[in-house]
């Protein structure tokens, strides 16, 4: 039975005030770091409102006809926009889906709720066709945008929408769900692995379990181990390339953007910076010695954009990409 994350407690309690006053909005903006649960928010909210036998606290029953087609993925009022891959752009078609959706007549009375995640990825064609959507409200039709990265989606959609802001929980309150979570007791994790889970995950809590489930731990070590062989002249960037390219990306090119920023950060505070990634200080400490403020920024901006490149064109040749992050990294201490 789904249940409310101990820190979303607060937003579901705005919003089911509002509900109950029937001052909903035609349109949310749920907008936080990633890693937070905004979707699940999102899921239980929109199952909330479909239901039909809420109890008090706004919570649906699992027992009604609603609940059971919500469950199955098949309520005839609920629509959720996302790339057809992950990673991907949401395009033209599928908003074109919500509007067929929005022009129905609901099968079931009550909402019609579309949820969009996430927001920032449609692309221009996209947002405008939403944005006209948007500038003419049904009503009982509910959207319901959510949002990692709030200055990808343009004004003219944000404006339109009114914004739930979801803030992290505090350090001890991540760190005790964390232990409490069944799922991240069955991987065994150690105390130092979890609180450094949640410093890579910037205190997100769903995002520090991820890492864990997909042993980011381990990949990060790999990864880290094979740029200080890089950077020693140990090993070849090609055949670093090869290995790297049969393996998810996801997580890669964050872990180097933390290096990077962790290098910079020693640099220019003149090895007094708190870091990320503390437990490689000497290493980072080292590196620097090697190599200029300018290459270093240089550099930076060149994986920024490689990234913002990877998220942009989905299809985007990984092992040329490898190869150029990993021959530019060799060449920025030379």
């Amino acid at each position: 039975m789904q249940t409310i994350l101990p820190w979303h407690q607060e937003n579901w309690e705005s919003l089911l005030k509002r509900q109950q006053a029937e001052r909903l909005p035609h349109a949310l903006l749920f907008s936080g770091m990633a890693g937070l649960g905004k979707k699940q928010f999102a899921h239980l909210f929109a199952k909330s409102l479909l239901c039909q036998a809420v109890n008090a606290e706004g919570m649906p029953c699992n027992k009604c006809r609603a609940c059971y087609l919500s469950n199955a993925g098949s309520h005839p009022n609920f629509l959720l926009i996302e790339p057809d891959i992950a990673g991907a752009m949401i395009k033209i078609e599928r908003i074109r889906q919500v509007i067929d959706f929005v022009n129905e007549t609901a099968l079931m009375g009550g909402y019609r709720i579309i949820i969009i995640h996430p927001a920032s990825m449609m692309n221009m064609a996209a947002a405008n066709a939403l944005l006209k959507t948007l500038e003419e409200p049904t009503p009982k039709v509910l959207f319901l945008l959510l949002c990692d990265q709030d200055l990808r989606l343009p004004q003219t959609i944000i404006s339109r929408c009114q914004r739930l802001v979801f803030s992290k929980p505090t350090e001890d309150a991540a760190f005790l769900w964390l232990t409490k979570d069944t799922e991240c007791q069955n991987k065994n994790p150690t105390i130092d692995e979890l609180r450094l889970l949640l410093t890579l995950s910037y205190g997100a809590p769903l995002k520090a379990k991820e890492f864990l489930m997909n042993d980011v731990l381990f990949l990060r070590k790999t990864f880290y181990q094979h740029l200080i062989e890089l950077n020693e002249k140990k090993a070849d960037p090609l055949s670093l390339a090869a290995f790297w390219q049969e393996r998810e990306l996801t997580y890669l090119l964050p872990l180097l953007l933390n290096w990077l920023r962790d290098l910079l950060s020693l640099e220019l505070t003149g090895g007094r910076a708190i870091l990320l990634n503390e437990d490689y200080k000497t290493v980072i400490h080292n590196i620097i010695q090697q190599c200029s403020r300018k290459k270093l920024l240089q550099y930076l901006t060149d994986i920024q954009n490689i990234y913002a490149r990877m998220q942009q064109f989905f299809n985007a040749n990984k092992i040329l990409l490898l190869e150029e992050i990993l021959i530019r990294w060799t060449k920025l201490c030379s």
